[in-house]
């Protein structure tokens, strides 16, 4: 988001949308910038409401508004590595219960917004290197299922960064990986190929060279179906360098995913067909 300019938008819903669109671009100083105005126009809006005056209608409860600016600014600044600032972000929405004119029906944000930060703590906390803090990751995953793809990234990062061995933690955890790896869902999910792109690197480290493998080839049949030409040329270049600890299974799983991308290609850029080409060679 080249540009922006936020100075005549204060719509909250507007702002929340452009939030979760700078989310998944990864676009990470535009939404600090954008959670900084959705916050700014929350105050507003309480301000008014403190003094009994009308504030424009919302989809969602005013407290909403407040929580959702800060959790996304301190997301966006724990993926800029700025850690402590992050922390000052999650102390503002870990404990909104002093907010005013919050209905019976909505108090259940309040909860969740304390359960975030519970979870977004022991993210920085894992990211800083504090191993101790892993069990508590694990057990608190276990009882928010909603989260486990996110906190196995930070775990797997975590691991690679700072040495640690999180083969209890998987283990205990099976039955969520299980859970993620079975769902006819995983090509729409956004972190997937990042998630096993990670866990290929954790299994390469640990010198798990056929289940290390297997990840990294799933990781290129995913990328493949999701279209993301970064990924897939990442897990090519990973493959290529640990190609020499591949089963023979493995290679022609590999080759014909290879096979299979260039057919495709040449099909729809140029119209020529694959056996034509390779009429008198084998891949």
């Amino acid at each position: 988001m080249v540009g922006l300019d936020l100075e005549s938008i204060d719509d909250l819903d507007a702002l929340g949308q452009m939030l979760k669109l700078t989310f998944s671009n990864d676009d990470w100083q535009p939404m600090i910038k954008i959670a900084d105005k959705l916050y700014e126009e929350t105050c507003v809006s309480y301000h008014f409401l403190e003094q009994d005056k009308e504030i424009p209608q919302t989809r969602r409860p005013l407290i909403y508004y407040f929580g959702y600016s800060q959790l996304c600014k301190g997301v966006a600044l724990q993926k800029l590595r700025k850690y402590q600032e992050a922390r000052e972000c999650i102390s503002r929405y870990s404990d909104l219960s002093w907010f005013k004119g919050v209905e019976d029906k909505d108090k259940y944000i309040i909860e969740d917004f304390r359960i975030f930060s519970i979870g977004n703590s022991y993210t920085l906390d894992l990211l800083e290197g504090k191993e101790d803090r892993l069990q508590g990751y694990v057990d608190y995953l276990k009882y928010n299922k909603h989260e486990v793809f996110a906190g196995l990234i930070t775990i797997f990062e975590a691991a690679l960064k700072y040495d640690f061995n999180i083969d209890w933690a998987l283990a205990e955890m099976k039955d969520e990986l299980d859970v993620l790896q079975d769902s006819d869902n995983l090509a729409r999910i956004r972190y997937y190929t990042e998630f096993l792109y990670l866990y290929a690197l954790y299994e390469y480290k640990q010198q798990n060279y056929t289940n290390a493998i297997h990840k990294n080839l799933e990781a290129l049949t995913v990328s493949s179906i999701l279209r993301d030409n970064t990924a897939f040329k990442k897990m090519v270049c990973l493959f290529e360098s640990f190609r020499d600890y591949a089963s023979e299974e493995q290679e022609r799983n590999y080759k014909a995913q290879l096979k299979s991308i260039f057919e495709e290609m040449l099909t729809n850029e140029k119209e020529i067909s694959y056996d034509f080409i390779h009429s008198s060679h084998t891949l």
